[in-house]
């Protein structure tokens, strides 16, 4: 398949676009003027230059494509509620138009499960779970899912939605990497004090959900929750002491963890793993100290 996607020289992106290559797909970036490619160059069939909530880039990104993965996000645009409705809301809707009237046949969107924050005591955590974010992140992604059934049901476009949790891996801006800040606290000897945690996935598990997405008729339609495991910061900077030797010290905050888990099987089904747990952030964990040198 010839695959269009936004995003293409960042961090979710640019794994995608490795998983689809190496599966055989020709992947058209959509790029920044100011992007950096060398990170991808090798992957790269084709490019357009310009900005995803542009109608003229549109049009362009999408003429001879059968499928488009939308990774991107305007950064900027959030703090400013109007322009992250312009942008990364309309923006997004726009790209979506300009795929159904190009005639592409398939529509991967990268939400989050920043979709999710009020969570209901009587019914699994799954994609059928009500949407009620909590911030304006969460409320551009949970505004555009609607879009994609709806363009689903009345146009018969394979649309999917990916949502994952936050996700670890070396990003091509190393100091964005997730855990970045917290490793190097733990590396410097500094004392590390804190009860945060967080639901996470990693990056090649993303990539893999975009390759096992792509041209799948079993996925038309459906919307996939990302979420390999729930780990304490805590936990993550005692794994960076042991493999780095810092002198660093760990207070004792974890607690009880999450009082909700994701149902995670229909990711699992369409062959995602989502298994790598503690070891695979140890994994990583081991990478990114080794990048930090």
């Amino acid at each position: 398949m010839r695959i269009a996607l936004t995003g293409a020289s960042g961090f979710i992106g640019s794994y995608a676009a490795k998983a689809l290559a190496a599966d055989g797909h020709q992947v058209v970036a959509l790029l920044r003027p100011q992007s950096r490619t060398e990170h991808v160059r090798g992957v790269l069939a084709d490019a357009v230059v310009g900005t995803f909530d542009d109608p003229d880039t549109q049009r362009r990104l999408c003429r001879g494509v059968e499928c488009v993965v939308h990774a991107a996000v305007d950064w900027k645009a959030v703090g400013d509620p109007r322009e992250h409705f312009r942008v990364n809301v309309a923006g997004t809707l726009g790209l979506l138009e300009s795929a159904r009237q190009a005639g592409v046949g398939q529509f991967i969107f990268f939400s989050s499960i920043g979709a999710y924050h009020e969570i209901l005591p009587d019914r699994a955590l799954d994609e059928t779970h009500p949407a009620w974010p909590n911030s304006r992140y969460g409320a551009a992604k949970a505004a555009v899912e609607p879009f994609l059934k709806a363009y689903h049901f009345e146009h018969g476009m394979n649309t999917v939605s990916l949502r994952p949790g936050g996700v670890y891996g070396i990003d091509p801006r190393l100091t964005r990497s997730w855990y970045f800040a917290l490793v190097k606290r733990v590396r410097n000897g500094e004392r590390i004090d804190t009860a945060a945690g967080g639901k996470i996935v990693s990056v090649h598990d993303c990539a893999e959900a975009v390759r096992l997405c792509a041209g799948n008729p079993a996925a038309a339609g459906r919307f996939f929750v990302l979420v390999d495991c729930y780990l304490h910061d805590q936990e993550v900077a005692e794994m960076a002491r042991r493999i780095c030797g810092s002198p660093s010290e760990i207070v004792d905050r974890k607690g009880a963890g999450p009082k909700n888990q994701f149902d995670t099987s229909a990711a699992k089904a369409l062959g995602v793993p989502l298994n790598r747990g503690a070891e695979g952030v140890q994994a990583y964990l081991e990478e990114l100290l080794v990048a930090m040198k």
